[in-house]
């Protein structure tokens, strides 16, 4: 590596920046270049331009002096036979010209760059003046999505579909479950009329996936430890290249403080690139990411206009573009721990080649904004840091939450990514996942987030999540091909309860309690009610009580790790609560008929409170 210092740091000469105090120490500026970059396990291109130390169009123009080539920073006119994502990985292409000879434009970044430097340091490199010019990689790559655009995103956007529709919750392969769920509410219909016929309903309902559900919960929150001890995080030098996607619509509210929490990230910038994904008609949030002044880790990509207009369908644009060898998915709102990326790369090192995804926890900032956002701090707490963890412990199936998600990018590319048509992409993935022979892990990290404070806004977003969770249910119903399954018998029966308990509970735990008020009140001096229909509503009552003690547990441990307070008139709260998660889900069944792919925006940056600030300030 010094000779290799020694023979590029002759022939490659950049001044150091005139305003950086703490270069002047180092005369020799690109060797000590070479020395910081190596000591990270990263390539000097990155550590300059990355870090700020120089632009890339300074690095690259002297690249360009040293090869005797010509160098551009305009626009390059690609020639129109040539596939986009190939390009973006080969950093080079043959640009549309009318003469003789075949011109290329080349944009080496990490190896390559340091391969062709090294090359051109020991005589051994010979670049023909007229046929190779040389571009930043920031132009190169813009020059890419403006020409190659909307087909880069359209191949993105139907890989699952064209490749593995039967993972896809796509319209036309749902026509048959619309019609079973027209059935399925028809049914309920002659239940009303018929109560034997609900008796017997609800019966079943609790025998599948009702009694399987609480035992697994039992299970988790049995397997349940304390928070994880924490452990040494990897050096520097062993990190792997992360890759920040933040997908944003109608964001321009939160951009400022969004820009300012993901430079609070710890993480050589040298191996961690941001995009920010934003659609081509959100003008606002568009103009509001223009005014401000992105660090060289930011890219701003713009992802065409194209059905269905999801944001599973922006996760697959921006990875086509991504770089790096690990993702993780961060929403407008959010602030991570610092050190979340450290901790998740530790997690993947120690985890072993299964360990397909790795979960941060999430809490609710904006709890103390109103009784709908306690609920949900409250929720949140039972999830993310009881049932998951315990979950993980189990070795359980895991449902993704929406933001945290860290992978390994050839997982995402092998489970063929994020499903555009499932509007509950997060759950759907994390169960995809499990089915693939993949494993989730839960860190001890945590992820601060705005909850909705008001009921129209709850209910908009948990209409949307409880659709999300009847298609991938229709979608787990289907059978994967023989190479496929990598799941026993017993795994793939765990999928099948945690996909249909979400909807099962929280469309009927409400109707059941009513309906077993209903039959004790109206049948306890009746003696028409049957002898079945006694011992059906005694077991079912058995089993509701099991639930209530199991959620009751759980809950109560979740808010023990988060530090939160339990109230009396919570338990008062949760009845309610439970009937608004009711009306989200009937609503939810009517939608997922009538429009499955309809995409609710939850507004953000309404929030009136701060737990974070509050625990700051005292």
């Amino acid at each position: 590596m010094n000779e290799r210092i020694r023979s590029t740091n002759q022939i490659f000469s950049i001044p150091p920046p005139p305003h950086t105090a703490a270069l002047e120490q180092h005369p020799n500026f690109i060797e000590w270049a070479y020395h910081c970059a190596d000591k990270i396990g990263t390539t000097i291109d990155q550590f300059l331009i990355r870090n700020e130390l120089v632009t890339a169009e300074d690095l690259y123009q002297t690249l360009a002096s040293i090869l005797n080539v010509p160098f551009t920073t305009a626009i390059l006119p690609i020639a129109d036979h040539l596939d986009g994502e190939i390009l973006i990985r080969a950093e080079t292409c043959q640009l549309s010209c009318k003469g003789e000879k075949p011109i290329f434009a080349i944009a080496p970044s990490g190896q390559k760059f340091t391969a062709l430097l090294f090359a051109a340091s020991l005589g051994t490199l010979q670049l023909n003046e007229g046929n190779v010019l040389i571009t930043t990689p920031q132009n190169f790559v813009e020059s890419v999505r403006r020409h190659n655009g909307h087909a880069i995103a359209q191949r993105a956007v139907n890989k699952m579909k064209r490749h593995a529709p039967h993972l896809s919750a796509h319209q036309k392969g749902m026509n048959v479950s619309a019609c079973l769920s027209l059935f399925f509410a028809f049914f309920l219909f002659l239940s009303v009329l018929s109560p034997s016929i609900w008796h017997s309903s609800v019966f079943l309902l609790t025998l599948f996936p009702g009694i399987p559900s609480i035992v697994l919960k039992a299970a988790a929150v049995r397997r349940l430890s304390n928070r994880s001890p924490r452990n040494l995080t990897l050096v520097d030098q062993d990190l792997p290249n992360y890759t920040i996607l933040v997908p944003l619509y109608r964001e321009k509210k939160i951009i400022s403080k969004l820009i300012e929490r993901l430079k609070k990230i710890d993480y050589p910038k040298a191996k961690l690139e941001i995009k920010i994904l934003v659609e081509m008609d959100d003008i606002e949030t568009r103009l509001a990411l223009i005014m401000e002044e992105l660090p060289a880790i930011f890219d701003i990509i713009v992802c065409p206009l194209m059905n269905p207009r999801t944001k599973p369908r922006a996760l697959n644009v921006g990875l086509a573009y991504a770089k790096g060898d690990y993702i993780v998915i961060y929403d407008a709102e959010d602030e991570p721990d610092p050190d979340q990326l450290k901790k998740a790369a530790t997690c993947f090192y120690h985890g072993g080649k299964r360990l397909g995804c790795v979960q941060g926890r999430l809490a609710i900032d904006n709890m103390a904004d109103g009784w709908i956002s306690r609920m949900f701090a409250l929720e949140y707490a039972s999830l993310f840091d009881a049932l998951l963890p315990g979950m993980s412990n189990t070795r359980q199936p895991i449902p993704l939450g929406g933001t945290s998600n860290h992978f390994r990018r050839s997982t995402l590319e092998a489970c063929f990514a994020w499903d555009p048509w499932n509007v509950t992409e997060d759950a759907d993935l994390g169960l995809r996942l499990a089915r693939l022979g993949y494993e989730t892990a839960v860190i001890d990290s945590t992820t601060w987030e705005e909850a909705p404070n008001t009921i129209k806004a709850w209910l908009n977003q948990r209409t949307r999540w409880l659709k999300g969770w009847m298609q991938t249910a229709m979608v787990i119903a289907r059978p994967l091909g023989v190479k496929q399954a990598k799941t026993s018998l017993a795994m793939q029966f765990q999928i099948a309860v945690i996909s249909l308990s979400s909807i099962t509970s929280a469309m009927f735990h409400p109707l059941a309690v009513i309906a077993f008020g209903w039959v004790i009140t109206t049948h306890s001096m009746n003696e028409s009610i049957s002898l079945l229909g006694i011992i059906q509503w005694s077991f079912i009552g058995f089993v509701f009580v099991c639930h209530c003690i199991v959620s009751y547990i759980t809950m109560r441990a979740g808010m023990r790790c988060r530090g939160l307070k339990f109230h009396t008139f919570d338990c008062i709260s949760l009845v309610f609560y439970s009937l608004l998660k009711c009306v989200a889900a009937w609503r939810a069944l009517w939608e997922f008929i009538v429009a499955p792919s309809l995409w609710r925006k939850t507004e953000h940056g309404h929030s009136r409170t701060s737990r974070r600030m509050a625990t700051k300030i005292s």
